[in-house]
């Protein structure tokens, strides 16, 4: 029974080890631009969570990786290029976040696979055994890769952790030489720098919404599945397609001598372009090509299937007021021209509700 018990302890162990990657930090110095004495005397981990992130590895098994010393790495490498002597200011940073990040972003010439590093950090001094911030700032360091390109991605993290931290120390060195002929050290003031960086490198937002739609010929509804990468800045260039259910309102089936019509379609994006407004509101300009058929029934009972393409084109605006995961909705107004035996050119509106995870 104890043998038993011990395998399957051993087995857990190897198993929870098994589910983890440690990342070291390598020992490379780097140049200041402004030359100040000053070291680093603590590195203090203030992370709830300790690790980079979970990743998929190349067997897309997925792995939680960890920077191998955590703060203690940190203040080794900064430890590198500012040596402690008796003229030299001690310096005390606090990690906020240390993360690694990848994502499949759009861009001109396709879908390519994006890394980030991001840092958030605190500088400070200590009298008297009180901590006083300085300054502080986050950043991310970016690169782009092949879509397809995850081992180089992967690969590569490190060098990124290692170019975030050293701009973190370039900006408050910087800031340390302009405050520093102004005010004493104990009266250095905090300073807040490039604090509004966005710190999630977008994973695909999913959206899934159903919509209700009403034109001049059609009412009917639909289910449609969005995918993008939020940015501020620029167009965003999601993914979308979408399912209708249509049926020709009753008065236009009678005049065009149907009894019923319905119709249903894919509407397959031909491009597609989100503009950030505000934080969660999005403006949106789409053109697609529906493609499907339509079921006809005439008055004297006989029935009819007609091929139907063509083209359209929406404007509208998205609220997606939860970033991670909560309701959806929006409203569009569409116009489109279709080989439908009720129409040649419809225009109507839709009303979007959905959720966003």
């Amino acid at each position: 029974m104890k043998y038993c018990l011990l395998i399957s302890l051993l087995v857990l162990l190897l198993t929870s080890a098994s589910a983890q990657d440690v990342m070291p930090l390598r020992a490379i110095t780097f140049a200041p631009m402004i030359t100040e004495r000053i070291y680093v005397a603590s590195v203090t981990d203030e992370r709830k969570k300790k690790s980079l992130g979970v990743h998929k590895t190349l067997s897309k098994e997925k792995r939680e990786l960890f920077l191998q010393d955590g703060a203690l790495a940190v203040q080794r490498f900064y430890d590198l290029s500012f040596q402690k002597s008796n003229s030299s200011t001690p310096i005390h940073i606090k990690v906020l976040a240390l993360n690694v990040q990848e994502s499949l972003r759009r861009m001109n010439n396709g879908v390519v696979r994006v890394a980030r590093a991001h840092v958030s950090l605190v500088f400070g001094i200590e009298q008297n055994g009180v901590f006083t911030e300085v300054f502080r700032i986050k950043h991310n360091e970016d690169e782009v890769f092949g879509r397809g390109d995850r081992e180089g991605l992967y690969a590569t993290h490190e060098k990124r952790v290692r170019a975030a931290l050293e701009y973190c120390m370039h900006a408050f060195l910087s800031s340390y030489s302009e405050m520093k002929d102004e005010v004493a050290s104990a009266d250095f003031l905090p300073i807040k720098m490039n604090g509004r960086l966005e710190t999630k490198l977008g994973e695909w937002f999913n959206l899934v919404t159903v919509k209700g739609l009403r034109s001049r010929y059609f009412e009917g509804y639909g289910v449609t599945y969005t995918g993008f990468v939020d940015r501020k800045k620029g167009f965003i260039r999601p993914y979308e397609i979408s399912f209708e259910v249509d049926w020709a309102r009753a008065d236009i089936a009678e005049e065009r001598g149907y009894n019923d019509v319905n119709s249903f379609t894919f509407r397959p994006e031909l491009y597609f372009v989100y503009k950030k407004l505000f934080k969660g509101v999005y403006a949106s300009l789409s053109g697609n090509v529906p493609i499907g058929y339509e079921l006809l029934e005439r008055k004297n009972g006989d029935s009819a299937f007609n091929f139907i393409i063509g083209i359209g084109a929406s404007q509208g605006l998205r609220f997606v007021p939860w970033q991670n995961r909560g309701v959806v909705f929006g409203a569009d107004f569409f116009q489109q021209f279709e080989t439908s035996r009720v129409y040649r050119f419809d225009m109507g509106v839709e009303v979007v509700l959905g959720v966003n995870f």
